[in-house]
């Protein structure tokens, strides 16, 4: 299906947890990584930010980056700044995770530009190219946060902020990622004259607690000793106050969750639909976004447990300051 452009020279920029890819060579594995390619390529994207390439080594999961690359018909390898063998854009996580950027023929990137951050900074990891896209250069990113622990995913998404925003240079940017987490991103309403949650409600208040809720939420005890949850939304408020803008607020796009179609996940199971996969950008890119979508396609909820996100947005728009 992917995104009607709403003009020629724009830029779609894909976000996709490929879930668990490369992970299985049995039958069923290798018919989940053509229903992944398949997926990705019918996004028509002309950058996409990749999570979950599954491999043991980091040569192992550099290989398997450039085959998905071939495979859905589009580049990876960044030149060197000087000398030297191009490097694949992708970022070796330390718990067998890994995420990596893709990006169509004519997008230049730019030599020495990507930066890799493992095990040694983050729960999975973050990779990030600066692109030249018809003349302005924008620094894409692909993130995985930790799918455990509140207070670190946190922390990280604090440390994220620096590594994609902190430099003399402040480039423009715009991060693809599968938060784990609930935007805190607020909108203003004319009516009521008050910033209020993009989000329209607490995907968690009308489920009753199960364990798997301790990495979501947060919770006290009423005078009864009965607990009380509710979404933690303090990770996604460090994104949004350290300048990482939500697109689909920033849009005021229609809410669409991202995850819970699959009878395999926990949280779908029981009815709780959660918008955890999608594009953040900084302020330089915030006038120049044009459009947001959640491909929600057969094709899409078959290949994985996470919906691809696109945003559209015109290089020609991007601020040049912040």
């Amino acid at each position: 299906m992917g995104v009607t452009r709403t003009s020629a020279g724009s830029v779609l920029f894909a976000t996709y947890n490929m879930l668990d890819l490369f992970a299985d060579d049995s039958a069923a594995g290798r018919e989940h990584y053509r229903l992944a390619v398949e997926s990705a390529r019918a996004l028509d994207a002309d950058v996409i930010a990749v999570q979950e390439v599954r491999a043991g080594d980091q040569k192992t999961a550099q290989a398997r980056m450039r085959e998905l690359a071939d495979d859905v018909g589009l580049s990876c390898l960044v030149p060197a700044e000087e000398s030297g063998a191009p490097r694949t854009a992708l970022a070796f996580g330390g718990r067998g995770y890994h995420v990596g950027l893709l990006w169509r023929a004519g997008i230049e990137p730019m030599p020495g530009s990507l930066r890799k951050y493992g095990a040694k900074d983050f729960w999975h990891s973050l990779a990030y190219v600066t692109l030249d896209v018809g003349g302005t250069k924008v620094r894409h990113a692909s993130f995985h946060a930790t799918p455990f622990g509140r207070r670190l995913r946190a922390d990280q998404n604090e440390r994220l902020v620096a590594a994609l925003t902190r430099g003399p240079a402040r480039p423009p940017v715009l991060v693809g990622a599968d938060w784990n987490g609930e935007s805190a991103d607020r909108v203003w309403d004319e009516g009521s004259q008050r910033w209020g949650f993009y989000e329209p409600r607490d995907p968690y208040s009308a489920v009753s607690w199960f364990d798997g809720l301790v990495y979501q939420c947060d919770w006290d005890y009423d005078e009864h000793g009965q607990r009380r949850h509710w979404a933690d939304r303090r990770p996604g408020d460090v994104l949004w106050a350290g300048g990482l803008h939500d697109a689909a607020a920033v849009l005021r796009a229609p809410w669409q969750p991202t995850t819970g179609h699959r009878t395999d996940d926990s949280y779908g199971t029981r009815g709780i639909r959660r918008r955890i996969d999608g594009v953040r950008v900084t302020r330089q890119v915030l006038g120049a976004l044009r459009t947001h979508h959640v491909e929600s396609t057969e094709l899409a909820r078959l290949a994985s447990d996470h919906l691809p996100v696109t945003v559209e947005y015109l290089p020609a728009a991007v601020a040049s300051r912040g």
